[in-house]
């Protein structure tokens, strides 16, 4: 392949990549102007998810019957399962326990990141893991303060947030390699 016909192909496929960053950058804006729609389809995938989870897992521990732990695969299966049906039958009480789950989640990593920070303290930049930390703690304290009054807007805020990172990075990254290939192939 010839380097014209490669360049091409990068050219292509990078193309792609910042036309799926646009969409994604206004999926997110989209997202964040309507965060309760996003947090109940949020809420309602989560919950599908984990009713064909459960589905799996319960025929995954019934074909491996004669195994050891099967009673405890088959539990967790079931347990799945029950989860699934409940939270779909209460969407709005999925938005709760998601939003919930989400503080709890933010703020024992932000713990733990403050632990492991100290833990590595003489090492370059151990400060930047401190400061992902505190702001994790901060952030899961506020979540987990303000809840259950953001559980209707919390989790579609930050799926918008989320959605306009990646399409960002989406957007940025492949006109870095763009800009290092004309660089590179100028003689």
């Amino acid at each position: 392949m010839s380097t014209e016909m490669f360049n091409r192909e990068i050219n292509r496929g990078l193309g792609w990549l910042v036309a799926l960053g646009v969409l994604m950058i206004l999926l997110g804006i989209a997202v964040i102007v309507e965060p309760f729609i996003a947090t109940i389809a949020v809420a309602r995938i989560l919950s599908w998810t984990l009713l064909f989870a459960g589905i799996v897992r319960t025929v995954h521990a019934l074909q491996s019957r004669q195994q050891r732990g099967f009673w405890l695969k088959l539990l967790v299966g079931i347990f799945y399962v029950i989860a699934g049906i409940l939270l779909l039958s209460n969407v709005f009480g999925a938005a709760l326990t998601l939003t919930l789950a989400f503080g709890g989640v933010i703020l024992a990593q932000g713990i733990l990141e403050v632990i492991a920070a100290f833990k590595v303290r003489p090492e370059l930049n151990w400060g930047w893991m401190l400061l992902s930390g505190i702001i994790a703690i901060i952030l899961g304290i506020f979540i987990l303060y303000q809840w259950p009054f953001n559980a209707i807007w919390l989790i579609g805020l930050f799926t918008g947030i989320s959605f306009i990172l990646s399409g960002i990075w989406m957007i940025v990254f492949p006109l870095a390699i763009l800009s290092h290939l004309s660089r590179t192939t100028l003689p």
